[in-house]
């Protein structure tokens, strides 16, 4: 199965940090799912490290993930369509990237890894076809 792992997760996974979410990555590094990656996930990973040391082992790991790249406009259209059906549901989503990346991984067939609540929200909003991957319960 496919799984698109969040910029959240890999925070913590990169950072030994113990969450369910980070275990469910190692797992699945470890197994025979295929891990993914797309554009805005990798900015967020590669901007936030805070210092060169491990760096080109996750490049590395990063060029060795199915890379999920977005069909076209449409995907950015249905991403801010949900973005505005979740406002309309009362629930505001802090960065339309998460309404993007969840776009991506519905567009692909993935489940969705995420430790993040707006991620969650729209999870659990019934308003996109993706599935959360078990393990990640704990979001922030």
């Amino acid at each position: 199965m496919k799984v698109l792992v969040d910029t959240s997760v890999w925070v913590d996974f990169l950072n030994d940090y113990d969450s369910p979410a980070a275990s469910a990555l190692a797992e699945l590094l470890e197994g025979e799912d295929d891990v993914c990656t797309c554009g805005l996930v990798v900015a967020e990973v590669f901007q936030g490290l805070r210092h060169e040391r491990g760096r080109s082992e996750i490049v590395r790991l990063f060029r060795d993930m199915t890379f999920l790249e977005p069909s076209g406009v449409e995907l950015y259209l249905r991403a801010a369509e949900l973005f505005r059906r979740l406002r309309e549901k009362g629930r505001t989503v802090r960065s339309a990237a998460d309404c993007i990346i969840a776009s991506i991984a519905e567009e692909a067939g993935c489940r969705l890894l995420a430790r993040d609540r707006d991620l969650e929200a729209i999870l659990a909003s019934g308003l996109t076809k993706v599935r959360a991957w078990p393990g990640a319960a704990g979001g922030s």
